[in-house]
């Protein structure tokens, strides 16, 4: 078996060739994926700098 980090690009470079496949056959699906990639982005955000500040219980 390989290390962790090989796996890790491996099964990401699929995701990405899968991912480019998936809009080429049908283009509006990359405005849901960039929406749903700045949502969880903004609420990452959003929790570390709650937590950052102590008021994050």
């Amino acid at each position: 078996m390989g290390n962790g980090m090989g796996n890790g690009l491996l099964i990401n470079g699929i995701l990405c060739i899968l991912f480019g496949i998936a809009i080429l056959a049908a283009p509006e699906l990359l405005a849901y994926i960039v929406a749903t990639f700045l949502i969880i982005v903004g609420i990452s955000l959003i929790a570390a700098s709650k937590k950052i500040r102590g008021s994050f219980r």
